[in-house]
């Protein structure tokens, strides 16, 4: 069982006097500000006191493993940050996972020999284990070792409808009743697959298939109640949990003669990107789609899953992934901001570095505030160096209503670390807000995402946001980014407290122009700066005005459909979304066999139905794919 340290969460306050204004706490209450400014700054100073101390194997540590490490040895430093968390997992055991950049394989068993487990290990030293807490600082000082840090986190896009007490009792009933008939996704008549079956005599006959995503534990079990097929899964890659099973059954309702395949991409990250690779080579799949995101992927560059991406796309292969489900600027539902950094005017008493400034106006506002949805979520900060060669130091603070730091993220960036930040929202209380400090270097564009959460005003707080948030391997140059948009009643829940419901949208077969994609699908544009090598795409200009935009998301379809998988009835998200488009490119592949994936794409595109703006838009990139006019598209003749 892993428990999560609760040693300190009031701790960084970012102002004195003028900032404190912008924190909403009143000038009128002189006690209120100095008590806060107080608490701030020797927060503050006793984090950065960390940071100005570190040893040379603390250096190559994450600063929540350093700061759990120290606040529990030291109880003066404990009484200066008394609420702070790291977000440290811990387990009875005294382990926590983590992920490690060694050279070679010796540091493998270097964890072993030091009461550790390994868990994944890739020939080119990325290790995933459950360390001993007592034993990062020798396995971080090993001179192959280049970094150790907690395990990335990944999350897959389902959103649970049916088990949220908010979901209208006619979603509930809508599902339910699908299942209960026929035990096929919605999306089959929704995308016109059903009527294409006939019309052009395609089943996804001669096709592979294959997903990724958290686990198949029901696939005996669909199986047998004749929803599935025989399923290749790759060797010891059944991985935990069922979004597998339920992305599986949709394949198989609109291709129902493709083969199967699966693999989780849960292990870890780097073991997510191999799979990826043993999925084409191993397991021959022409299609595979996926509906999973890691939070440290880079929005600005190709890092390892999206390198994995780019090598089987240029070998053939057809790669849908999901967009996300963390809101759009759209429909005000998301939690994300890119701009170039901008120093404000009002400095931190006693502190090293210089925050951001959110409001491009002539007023100061060195935070942007939370929504009560953000609770628990986690905070990621990019910026636009590259990945594994930043030398500009950036911090994350996560500020409570009093102005004390209850979490933050302040590694070191010296010339060969990530341009990256994490921490996350406490799980309770309320007027959270985040604050990024530019501790030293050069001005940067920064990425600021609360991953589902929302930004929101409070007090004298602005919110702002921005759209982009679609990231990573989904928005991979080749790869097919899918957006999500209702087969039936949209999904039946306010996104948060206080949010309308989300408008009624197309139902079966009928998707029209004004039909309404989901509002927690993610939007783009994504902004690039950096060729997966690392080089820059505009050498010198690495700010608003520098890189280069991809038109992601790409396509959109179903999702709030009927599977047969507990937990998933109905299935709602855009990881829903994600295996209707690939079981399409199924039947336009068993189809035309020789179509190339340019052809493929050509198709898909024309022949989308337009949900926004004319052409391409932000949020459902070309419109919601139907099967019907993309085999005409590709020139399949009808039988």
């Amino acid at each position: 069982m892993v428990r999560f340290s609760r040693v300190a969460a009031h701790a960084v306050p970012l102002t004195v006097g003028a900032l404190l204004l912008a924190t909403g706490v009143s000038a009128a209450q002189p006690s209120t500000v100095d008590a806060a400014a107080a608490r701030t700054e020797a927060g503050i100073n006793a984090l950065q006191g960390i940071k100005k101390s570190l040893t040379p194997a603390e250096r190559k540590q994450s600063s929540q493993l350093v700061v759990e490490k120290r606040l529990r040895a030291d109880r003066s430093l404990a009484a200066k940050l008394p609420d702070y968390r790291s977000g440290v997992g811990v387990s009875n055991a005294g382990t926590v996972s983590v992920d490690i950049a060694a050279h070679g394989n010796a540091a493998a068993n270097a964890v072993k020999a030091a009461g550790g487990t390994v868990r994944f290990a890739s020939p080119d030293g990325a290790i995933r284990a459950d360390l001993p807490l007592s034993a990062v600082d020798t396995i971080a000082g090993r001179a192959d070792v280049a970094e150790v840090k907690p395990a990335s986190q990944a999350t897959t896009w389902h959103e649970p409808g049916n088990r949220d007490a908010g979901v209208t009792a006619a979603v509930q009933a809508a599902g339910a009743q699908a299942a209960a008939a026929t035990q096929v996704s919605e999306g089959d008549k929704a995308h016109g697959a059903d009527t294409a079956r006939t019309t052009y005599g395609v089943s996804g006959s001669g096709i592979k298939v294959c997903v990724l995503s958290d686990g198949v534990d029901s696939l005996a079990k669909s199986q047998s109640a004749g929803e599935l097929p025989a399923v290749d899964v790759l060797s010891g890659q059944k991985g935990s949990g069922d979004e597998g099973t339920a992305m599986l059954e949709i394949i198989h309702d609109l291709a129902p003669n493709a083969t199967l395949g699966f693999a989780t991409a849960f292990t870890s990250e780097a073991s997510f990107a191999a799979n990826i690779r043993a999925l084409r080579t191993t397991g021959k799949c022409q299609i595979i789609v996926d509906d999973v995101a890691y939070f440290d992927e880079s929005p600005f560059q190709d890092t390892q899953v999206a390198q994995a991406v780019n090598d089987v796309t240029a070998a053939g292969v057809l790669y849908f992934s999901s967009a996300g489900n963390s809101g759009n600027a759209t429909d005000s539902t998301s939690g994300y901001y890119e701009g170039d950094f901008r120093a404000s005017s009002t400095k931190i008493s006693g502190v090293t570095g210089t925050p951001h400034d959110f409001d491009p106006s002539s007023t100061t506002q060195n935070f942007d505030a939370l929504s009560a949805g953000s609770l628990g979520k986690p905070v990621t900060l990019f910026w636009s160096d590259p990945w594994g060669k930043s030398a500009n130091d950036y911090d994350l603070f996560i500020l409570n209503s009093s102005g004390s730091v209850v979490a933050s993220s302040e590694n070191g960036q010296s010339g060969s670390q990530n341009p990256y930040e994490i921490a996350s929202v406490p799980t309770t209380g309320s007027g959270y807000k985040v604050a990024v400090v530019k501790y030293s270097g050069a001005d940067r564009f920064i990425a600021l995402n609360v991953i589902r959460g929302r930004f929101v005003a409070s007090g004298s707080l602005k919110a702002f946001s921005t759209n982009g948030v679609t990231n990573g391997h989904s928005a991979a140059a080749n790869a097919f980014s899918v957006a999500a948009a209702p087969a039936g009643p949209a999904f039946g829940r306010p996104l948060e407290t206080g949010d309308p419901a989300n408008p009624a949208g197309p139902y079966p077969g009928l998707y029209t122009a004004s039909s309404k994609w989901e509002r927690f699908s993610s939007d783009g544009k994504r902004h690039l700066f950096y060729n997966a090598d690392g080089t820059a795409l505009t050498p010198g200009n690495v700010s608003s005005t520098g890189g280069a935009t991809r038109n992601k998301p790409d396509i959109t379809a179903a999702d709030g459909v009927a599977t047969s998988v507990t937990g998933f009835q109905p299935f709602f998200g855009t990881s829903a979304a994600a295996p209707h488009a690939a079981a399409i490119a199924a039947l336009l592949l068993s189809g035309k066999p020789t179509a190339t994936p340019a052809q493929v794409r050509s198709a898909l595109v024309s022949s989308a139905i337009d949900l926004g703006a004319p052409g391409f838009d932000t949020v459902t990139g070309s419109g919601v794919i139907m099967a019907g006019p993309a085999l005409a598209a590709l020139g399949v003749a009808a039988k």
